[in-house]
């Protein structure tokens, strides 16, 4: 793009941010309790996470939808720079590919496309309904306008992008009410570039209840800012694009909590990794936390890890992430998937070019984290949606609240039951190895989380899933009942 062109599109899309960044944070200089309680780091936590996502409609579905042809009749699954083989996501919980009510229009004045949809996804475990208003501006690299964009992709240098969505979700542990606004320049789009720039602003508003089965709910409304500072989406050397796996750089972020009457301002960095996970900072305070940008889940640091895996250091008992940390086995470490046992068996996967996911818990000693129990598994979790094979399956990981010995049944949260039949495979990582041991320990008041994989049930099965595998492990309540005693008080 020649000076005058991206001149002229960096002073539209500074004149936009700083639109929406009055429009959105002006009159917030404090808050009425300086006290960051665990309770308002969980629920900033879980709001930064959804408004990140890809599956939550956060800033990373934007990015995606953002690069996204598209023509006057419809919405496609592919990047802009992306082959109609390679689609950067399918269907999923981002609902991708599912648009309804679609609308285009396009003023050749402005150079402006306007689209409008709708984005519905009803599954057992998760719902989401989302109305999307979507501005587009397409550049050639003389600064021109594009008008057909879909015919005339290899034209495009740079996309101004402005969206809006308003919408619900609700999981078994979460009700959430948003309005979010995004606003991107988008440069490096030709075939001379290895890496897309971003510049960019998300705003967002709205209201969350996090359920904490057996001790109450946690509700925050709320006003959030992120600004982009140095994003950039590296592409394959064929020219694709994976927003998940290919985007690196730092957001700074705003956050104005309220519960009652009592408002509190909070700050930080996120960092994104390029393996679909981004590291969360609080400002002046020490917890460290990671959001995974496919399904927005939060993992405490000190206690958990997920990523992509870099390298591993067999002798050592080492295992490096993509995003720089380094946790390391035991002799006691305990591995959850016989397809990788063995740290041996990962780095052989490793030689042979393979993609290999990691996450488990432990504890951080003396400034190393120890792991007491991992997985491997192939492939990016953040790549998850692409996998056409993965759509009939549905993964969980929710707190058993009853269980049917008669029926082999299961319920998660109170709500959705979850048959076991004679191929439902137990992993052997399990703390309970039958559902009679489940109900036992259930009437024993122990709290007991289910971890695996299910299929949708069949017409006239009086159960919403199947287990295909399941892992049955006691989870302690303890700290979910402190955090609860300090949320009334504060």
């Amino acid at each position: 793009m020649n000076k005058t062109g991206k001149l002229n599109s960096k002073i539209g899309i500074s004149l936009l941010i700083l639109t929406f960044t009055a429009c959105t944070l002006d009159g917030i200089s404090g808050s009425n309790s300086d006290t960051i309680t665990k309770e308002d780091l969980q629920a900033a936590g879980q709001i930064l996470g959804e408004s990140l996502s890809s599956n939550n409609s956060g800033v990373l579905l934007s990015l995606n939808d953002a690069l996204t042809n598209f023509s006057s009749t419809d919405f496609a699954e592919t990047a802009s720079k992306s082959t109609p083989s390679s689609p950067v996501i399918q269907n999923g919980h981002s609902g991708r590919g599912n648009e309804t009510n679609y609308q285009h229009s396009y003023d050749s004045e402005t150079g402006t496309h306007t689209i409008s949809f709708r984005r519905e996804v009803q599954r057992s475990l998760f719902e989401k309904t989302v109305t999307d208003t979507l501005y587009y501006t397409f550049r050639d690299n003389g600064g021109s306008f594009i008008e057909f964009p879909r015919q005339e992709s290899d034209r495009i240098e740079s996309i101004t992008y402005n969206g809006k969505r308003e919408g619900e979700i609700s999981t078994l542990k979460k009700e959430s009410f948003f309005v979010r606004t995004d606003t991107f320049l988008i440069d490096g789009l030709s075939d001379g570039s290895s890496t897309l720039s971003i510049d960019g602003v998300h705003n967002g508003e709205g209201t969350i209840t996090i359920d904490e089965t057996g001790n109450g709910s946690l509700e925050r409304s709320y006003e959030l800012e992120i600004n982009f500072l140095n994003i950039e989406i590296e592409k394959s050397p064929a020219g694709d694009i994976n927003i998940q796996r290919g985007v690196t750089g730092t957001l700074s972020w705003e956050m104005k909590i309220e519960r009652g009457s009592d408002s509190k301002t909070m700050r930080g960095t996120i960092e994104l990794s390029g393996d679909g996970t981004a590291l969360l900072h609080f400002k002046n305070i020490l917890d460290l936390f990671q959001i995974n940008t496919n399904d927005g889940d939060l993992k405490d640091l000190e206690h958990e890890f997920e990523g992509g895996v870099q390298s591993m250091d067999i002798d050592g008992k080492g295992v490096t992430l993509v995003n720089g940390r380094t946790v390391y086995l035991t002799n006691d470490t305990e591995f959850d998937n016989d397809a990788y046992p063995d740290l041996k068996s990962v780095q052989q996967a490793l030689n042979n070019g393979t993609l290999i996911w990691t996450e488990g818990e432990g504890l951080v000693q003396n400034g190393r984290f120890n792991v007491s129990e991992i997985e491997f598994e192939e492939g990016y979790e953040a790549d998850d949606d692409d996998d056409e094979d993965r759509e009939e399956e549905i993964d969980f990981e929710e707190l058993i609240t009853s269980v049917n010995i008669e029926a082999g049944t299961f319920t998660l949260g109170n709500q959705v039951i979850v048959e076991m039949n004679d191929q439902t495979v137990i992993e052997n990582s399990s703390e309970y190895r039958s559902l009679q041991e489940v109900a036992d320990a259930l009437d024993q008041g122990h709290t007991v989380e289910a971890d695996g994989s299910a299929v949708q049930a069949g017409e006239g099965s009086n159960a919403d899933l199947i287990a295909t595998s399941v892992d049955f492990d006691r989870e302690e309540s303890g700290d979910s009942e402190d955090s609860n005693d300090s949320d009334e008080e504060d």
